[in-house]
């Protein structure tokens, strides 16, 4: 036993370093090219700058102030009682977590894996259920689904709107399955947060906006360094001279947006499916931003990581089904 235990440990310590030298050679990579290609780098932070300025904090600062005042008072408590009794025999989550899903399907990413951070971190979720709700909440918002996709890129609002419906329910789907195996009992929902750290309405206002604030400039940071990077890496992809889908495809690996703007210069049959298979997965950056707003409580990625590539692979699927409708 004591020599099994042994050469586990020394496989653990050698898979560790292994992954910290793959680490330093993707850094270094990358380092080498954001300086070979140090003009392109600099005007892809512009274009991000320019799509926070324009796109990004217009669309999401106010509803983070919005859902981080909601959940402090519980106002959304009262609104949720009816759809927090179906959420609780699908999903297995109590009022509060119930109305911080719905603010994140109403209000897009990260905004609910924010709400569902504050509530764990007060104590009035359990882990579980933050764990699941990061994973059902995390939708595009249908602002960005119906006006940025389907208006912009497909020149229809409908799609957009079929898009954004097919998100909801695979999301709800996978939280479903999720919920299946779990036996622990969701929290009570208490009628006052456990930990009160601030009182009266200016209290929380003020709080709301300036714990939004520093989670938009983070959520802004993840966003200029992958246009950047993507600005980088542009150019190296031009020299192995990739298919169109292969480029679009990589480029919504990395950033949603990027993604759909490539998609949206196809005029391939299956475009629609890639947008449904870049819209499931939504990105490194997303994923980035959605841990730097749960820096508050533990975040498990693999699972996170996992839903993704499900909700990938399903909403791919349902658009390649649909995508007879829109020719």
């Amino acid at each position: 036993m004591t020599l099994i235990g042994t050469r586990k440990r020394q496989g653990s310590r050698q898979a560790i370093i292994n992954r910290r030298y793959a680490f330093a050679f993707m850094s270094l990579f990358v380092i080498i090219l954001f300086f070979k290609n140090a003009q392109a780098a600099s005007l892809w932070v512009q274009n991000g700058l320019y799509l926070c300025g324009t796109r990004l904090i217009p669309a999401l600062f106010p509803f983070m102030v919005l859902s981080s005042i909601a959940i402090e008072s519980g106002a959304l408590r009262a609104l949720c009682k009816l759809p927090a009794r179906l959420f609780l025999r699908a999903f297995k989550i109590s009022e509060d977590a119930t109305s911080a899903v719905i603010i994140g399907w109403l209000c897009g990413f990260p905004v609910g894996a924010r709400s569902l951070c504050e509530l764990y971190a007060s104590e009035r979720i359990s882990f579980s259920e933050y764990k699941r709700g990061v994973c059902i909440a995390s939708t595009p918002s249908p602002a960005f689904l119906i006006g940025a996709v389907g208006k912009e890129t497909f020149g229809s609002p409908l799609v957009g709107v079929v898009l954004y419906v097919l998100s909801i329910l695979i999301s709800a789907l996978i939280g479903a399955v999720m919920a299946l195996g779990d036996k622990s009992v969701p929290l009570p929902s208490p009628r006052t947060p456990k930990k009160k750290t601030v009182r009266g309405f200016a209290g929380v206002f003020t709080n709301a906006v300036t714990s939004s604030a520093a989670g938009m400039v983070s959520v802004c940071a993840f966003v200029v360094f992958f246009c950047a990077f993507l600005g980088v890496i542009e150019g190296t992809l031009d020299l192995f001279e990739l298919s169109d889908t292969a480029a679009a495809l990589i480029f919504s690996f990395f950033e949603l947006t990027s993604g759909v703007a490539r998609i949206g210069e196809m005029s391939a049959e299956w475009s629609l499916a890639l947008c449904g298979i870049a819209v499931g997965w939504s990105g490194l950056s997303v994923h980035f931003q959605t841990v730097s707003m749960c820096s508050d409580a533990p975040f498990e990625l693999k699972p996170y990581v996992l839903c993704h590539l499900v909700k990938a692979l399903l909403m791919g699927a349902a658009c390649l089904a649909l995508s007879s409708c829109f020719r």
